[in-house]
């Protein structure tokens, strides 16, 4: 059951950061920390289900959410400019 919750997690919020990103609106920004939030579930999921491949590609992907955040300025705008 709970690999079934980290499954699901894991791809909705890949898919809100899909979503954000696309609409290209204030808020667009923000995708980058969903897709970092489902990139921690699916390694999780990938570790619980021993699908090597797919944790890598979510060990890259999580590089590259970092990445987009820092691009972005998402840590400075959320957390530091209160």
């Amino acid at each position: 059951m709970i690999t079934k919750t980290v499954e699901w997690s894991g791809s909705a919020f890949a898919l809100l950061g899909s979503f954000l990103l696309a609409t290209n609106g204030s808020w667009a920004d923000f995708g980058f920390i969903a897709y970092f939030v489902s990139n921690i579930f699916l390694i999780a999921f990938s570790l619980q289900k021993r699908l090597y491949g797919i944790l890598v590609m979510q060990i890259g992907f999580t590089v590259f959410s970092v990445l987009g955040m820092l691009n972005t300025a998402v840590l400075n705008r959320a957390f530091f400019e209160l």
